[in-house]
């Protein structure tokens, strides 16, 4: 089974007063990085662009307060 991976939050990294959905963006992108060989481990046909939208998804209604972090 997958351990629970947390949330890496780039944002706080950055001083971008421009482009914070690009910094959002690499947010998500390494937060499925990171968090991809658990879940490769509990399902090696999974693929990284699959997991990666599946990020994207949840991501996505986390923030819009749909689920939880």
């Amino acid at each position: 089974m997958a351990t629970q991976t947390t949330r890496i939050d780039v944002i706080g990294l950055f001083d971008c007063p421009g482009d914070k959905e690009t910094v959002k963006d690499l947010d998500i992108y390494l937060l499925a990085l990171y968090s991809y060989p658990d879940q490769f481990a509990d399902r090696p046909q999974l693929s990284f662009q699959q997991h990666l939208e599946n990020v994207i998804h949840a991501e996505n209604r986390r923030l819009a307060g749909n689920l939880q972090s």
